[in-house]
């Protein structure tokens, strides 16, 4: 007998006993694991999977296989209920997959983020530690323990077909996990996005007019299990040219990649998050003679915490709800305060769109950055002394979300190149021609080698 037919028969012998004596009230572990009948299940997975190879399905003693995973984590006591009250279980699918189970790898827990973006079908970057690609239907269908039992099992993607091609941004390594046994419990966290600020900001930079969001966050431990931590796998209705309702899929909004640019995304990608991880690591020593962050990295992670929440609150561009349009229009005015000033106190206005409108090549472009800036400027001081002014419309919202943007690219390209003393040079290029030839050589060579969506009119 293989061990197919080995792990198929321990099943049916389970089945069987389940369907004659089925317990009195709760389906639990206890009551599935305390028969003799699953004895012969426990052997026939152990046979596959030795403590050696695959420690993560048995217990801390690491003597004795982990009853609530095999039961709980795979499915597989959602099949045996199924079972017992008569469904017809396709038993040899249900040994392969089990079989297949214990047989792989140890499973590599990974988060994966939705985004709600729609990239060419096959992308696959990798962004410092993250990976963002495009999935099809048949990998999200088997990131389950028991992919052929997704009738009888709940599954976080109960609908894999609706995903098909859609892009996920993910992470090897899960946070903020609390284990119980053989299940996992996450803590509630509002603001899932923090902890993933790096990529996500190099994402929305590419086309900073279009927003972008984290949909959902999943725990994902390849083939064994896959858990929704937060957000929701959202799909509607599509319907064919004819008006007929053909099946789901998940919807994307303006932020789009067309596959003509897709080398392009690529390289943008590849040449912002380097540049992002290189500022985010600096650090000097202190007095005491210990290592702290640079000012440019505490400015850059203020910043792009800003930006990244602020993107997360608004819809379709510049939709922002009613109640929430000053606090974002304050996250974008504390991005660029944090990148010009970097904690300097004194005169904040002036340093800010006077440093940040030195970027800008063109007297006319110079110009206009310093007006909106001083102009949200004057409307994060109403606000927060409760003045009364006229309502911030979409246009003049996007306006300043597109220049904040921009503000914190161009800096970030000076500030990997300059170094802690960028803002000496920009000071000194509001009266140095050789200054500001510098700086836009080093802001050209960039934008016209990794050129994003919206390609600034200066740089052309």
């Amino acid at each position: 007998m293989d061990d197919n037919d080995a792990v198929q028969s321990a099943l049916h012998e389970w089945f069987k006993d389940l369907r004659e004596r089925p317990p009195n009230a709760y389906w639990s572990v206890e009551e599935l694991s305390q028969r003799d009948s699953w004895v012969t299940v426990r052997k026939a997975v152990g046979a596959l999977a030795t403590p050696q190879r695959r420690p993560d399905l048995y217990g801390k003693d690491g003597t004795a296989l982990d009853d609530s995973l095999l039961i709980l984590e795979t499915g597989l006591g959602q099949v045996a209920e199924a079972a017992a009250s008569g469904v017809n279980i396709p038993m040899s699918d249900l040994a392969q997959d089990l079989t297949a189970f214990c047989a792989a790898e140890v499973p590599t827990v990974q988060t994966w983020i939705l985004l709600d973006i729609d990239l060419p079908f096959g992308v696959d970057i990798r962004m410092g530690g993250d990976r963002l690609r495009t999935v099809t239907a048949e990998e999200l269908s088997r990131l389950d323990a028991l992919p052929s039992m997704r009738a009888f099992v709940r599954s976080s993607i109960p609908n894999a077909d609706a995903f098909h091609g859609a892009t996920f941004l993910l992470r090897p390594e899960l946070h903020g996990l609390i284990t119980f046994g053989g299940s996992s419990f996450a803590w509630p966290d509002q603001r899932p996005e923090r902890k993933h600020v790096a990529p996500l900001l190099t994402l929305q930079l590419w086309q900073p007019s279009e927003s972008m969001h984290a949909e959902a966050y999943l725990r994902v431990a390849d083939g064994q299990s896959c858990d929704l931590l937060h957000g929701s796998l959202y799909a509607e209705p599509f319907f064919d040219s004819e008006g007929n309702e053909v099946g789901e899929r998940h919807p994307t909004w303006g932020y789009s990649v067309p596959s003509s640019q897709a080398q392009a995304f690529a390289t943008f990608c590849y040449k912002v998050s380097d540049m992002v991880t290189r500022v985010l690591v600096r650090t000097r020593g202190n007095k005491g003679g210990k290592r702290e962050s640079t000012a440019s990295s505490r400015a850059l992670k203020s910043a792009a915490a800003h930006l990244v929440r602020a993107s997360q609150r608004t819809m379709q561009g510049a939709h922002v709800d009613e109640a929430e349009t000053d606090d974002v229009l304050l996250d974008y005015v504390i991005a660029m305060e944090s990148l010009m000033t970097a904690g300097e106190r004194g005169d904040s206005t002036r340093k800010t769109s006077q440093r940040a409108a030195a970027m800008w090549m063109r007297d006319e472009d110079r110009l206009a950055a310093s007006k909106v800036i001083r102009r949200a400027y004057n409307r994060r001081s109403n606000y927060a002394h409760g003045a009364d002014q006229e309502d911030v419309t979409s246009d003049e919202l996007l306006n300043i979300r597109c220049t904040a943007f921009e503000v914190l690219l161009r800096w970030l390209v000076l500030t990997d190149c300059l170094g802690e003393r960028v803002h000496e040079h920009l000071d000194r290029s509001l009266l140095s021609d050789q200054e500001r030839r510098t700086m836009h050589s080093l802001l050209k060579d960039f934008f016209i080698s990794s050129p994003p969506a919206e390609m600034p009119s200066d740089m052309t």
